[in-house]
């Protein structure tokens, strides 16, 4: 019985110390977890022609990626999330599944791509919000990001408010000129809670 309750004691100390080690990453390793959509920081829906793709990004992953090179100068590093702690970060990648320009799809003339373009450059971020903690999040920072049509999407970066207390977060897109409504992209709070730390040096 004594046998058998140590080797208990031995598989779940075991697991425990495999999942602790698991959670540290090299900041290589840390930048591919964050942008595998296994791990449940990027979710996407197919509605009518577009995809609609939620990333959610840490904000040690936007310190990292500015530094653009995994040998990270961790006096720029703290200092940038300092800098940026306060808010939580997302990019909403709009998709055309014609493999078309987003920008252009399902349009009949010139008059309805400025129309769109206007809507996106200016006005989208008041019909985006984020639901969290029983409270409704408006969008603080937003930007379009234009490609000129070198390729099927485009992305939006948003900013809103950090949570004293992260939970699980679902954006609410209530599109007005692609016709393809109410739209909400959840991302799990066990999703957040499992992004592992990073091993800067």
């Amino acid at each position: 019985m004594m046998k058998t309750k140590y080797y208990i004691i031995f598989f779940f100390g075991s697991m425990m110390l495999f999942s602790c080690t698991q959670k540290e990453l090299s900041v290589k390793d840390y930048l591919a977890w964050v942008n595998n959509p296994e791990n449940g920081l990027k979710v996407s829906k197919e509605i009518k022609d577009y995809k609609i793709e939620l990333f959610y990004k840490p904000a040690e992953y936007i310190a990292i990626n500015e530094q653009k090179t995994t040998e990270i100068d961790t006096t720029l590093f703290y200092q940038r999330i300092k800098e940026i702690k306060d808010f939580q970060y997302y990019t909403l990648k709009i998709e055309s599944l014609k493999g078309t320009e987003m920008m252009r799809t399902n349009i009949a003339s010139e008059h309805e791509y400025s129309q769109r373009l206007q809507y996106f450059s200016d006005l989208v971020q008041y019909d985006l919000s984020l639901e969290e903690n029983n409270d409704t999040l408006t969008c603080q920072l937003f930007h379009f990001e234009r490609n000129y049509g070198v390729a099927p999407y485009n992305n939006i970066v948003l900013g809103f408010p950090k949570p004293t207390q992260e939970s699980t977060k679902t954006l609410v897109f209530n599109d007005q000129i692609l016709g393809i409504g109410k739209i909400k992209l959840k991302i799990e709070k066990e999703n957040i809670d499992n992004i592992p730390n990073i091993i800067l040096n």
